[in-house]
């Protein structure tokens, strides 16, 4: 099988925890490394030419990786459209990310800190490297992380506690509003109708539904969890960005 058919392939096994999973957590760590050093080099002006090629980057990465099923015949309403909360931000990211905006950003940092984090450790992935889908799920993860961290140091955006309660306030009517998508498609993004196939943090959380209430609470706690660090940063008083 010649590189080109295996970037095609969804035949590659991935096994979480082996030898690809820790190669992409490595990977993702050395970026993270690299958006240390921008933040710390760049001006204001070369970190916002970053943060916007990074967002052009993840939407771009969403639409080939769409655009490889499509002509494959392999895209599935069910589960490919960028509906889950990683994908819609990976394509928004242009728009979300273009300008620094505070209000706009401590909401995804929550988000995305809670649930992109634990998506790596535990991701919900069956095709390994060097396949595109393998490519696509570690860039928009990995990326976000970096666009979020990236945006609130190099900016000093950083994300205050009532951005927790707005958080859990709107993940809470996004979910409702793809509940009942889900139903109306038998789909189930979010994993509001079960759970994942893969191993996954839910599996502790009991059944149906209860494991959707569990995770709501333990989203909470992750969120206050999450803005802890910024606790011991000194605010300035500038103003913020809108």
């Amino acid at each position: 099988m010649t590189l080109w058919q295996q970037f095609l392939s969804v035949e590659i096994e991935f096994h979480s925890f082996g030898g690809q999973h820790i190669g992409a957590l490595t990977a993702f760590a050395l970026c993270m490394l690299a958006t240390v050093w921008c933040i710390r080099h760049f001006d204001e002006r070369q970190n916002l030419l970053f943060s916007r090629a990074v967002s052009i980057v993840l939407v771009i990465t969403v639409v080939i990786f769409s655009a490889i099923k499509i002509y494959f015949d392999r895209f599935n309403l069910l589960i490919d459209l960028p509906i889950s909360l990683c994908n819609l931000f990976s394509v928004l990211a242009p728009l979300l990310f273009w300008r620094p905006n505070q209000r706009r950003l401590e909401v995804i940092y929550y988000l995305v800190m809670a649930g992109t984090l634990q998506a790596m450790l535990t991701p919900d992935l069956y095709v390994g490297f060097p396949s595109n889908e393998f490519f696509k799920y570690w860039i928009v993860h990995g990326g976000l992380v970096v666009l979020v961290v990236h945006n609130i140091f190099a900016f000093q955006m950083y994300p205050r506690f009532k951005g927790v309660v707005i958080t859990f306030a709107w993940v809470n009517v996004y979910s409702v509003a793809l509940y009942g998508l889900n139903l109306a498609m038998n789909a189930n993004y979010f994993y509001l109708v079960s759970k994942p196939g893969n191993a996954s943090i839910l599996d502790l959380f009991g059944p149906w539904p209860l494991y959707i209430l569990v995770a709501e609470m333990v989203a909470m706690v992750f969120f206050a969890l999450f803005y802890l660090p910024f606790m011991f940063i000194k605010k300035t008083d500038q103003p913020i960005r809108t």
